[in-house]
C-alpha cells in the first residue's frame, strides 16, 4: 500500500475529495500546507464540512520550513 501521494498538481477540490475518502475509509491523513491561516482554515473547514465521518485531528509545524501538518481521519466514538 502507497503511503504517500503528491496531489499538488490537482485541483484544490480534487485534493480535497481525495484527502476526505482516504480519511473517511477509515485512515487518519496527514496534510502538508503552506503556513497560511487562510488556506489551512479553509482545508479543515471542506474536509470536515464534505465528509461528515471525518475530523480534524490536530495541526502542527510542518516537516519543512513554512509548512504546517493537518491530520484528519474518522470520526471516533472516544
Amino acid at each position: 500500500m502507497k503511503g504517500y501521494s503528491d496531489l499538488a498538481d490537482l485541483p484544490e477540490d480534487e485534493r480535497i475529495r481525495i484527502i476526505g475518502e482516504r480519511a473517511e475509509a477509515g485512515n487518519t491523513v496527514a496534510v502538508v500546507l503552506e503556513d497560511d491561516d487562510d488556506k489551512v482554515a479553509r482545508y479543515i473547514e471542506k474536509i470536515t464540512t464534505r465528509f461528515s465521518k471525518v475530523r480534524h485531528i490536530s495541526t502542527s509545524t510542518g516537516i519543512v520550513p513554512g509548512t504546517v501538518t493537518v491530520n484528519v481521519g474518522p470520526l471516533t466514538n472516544d
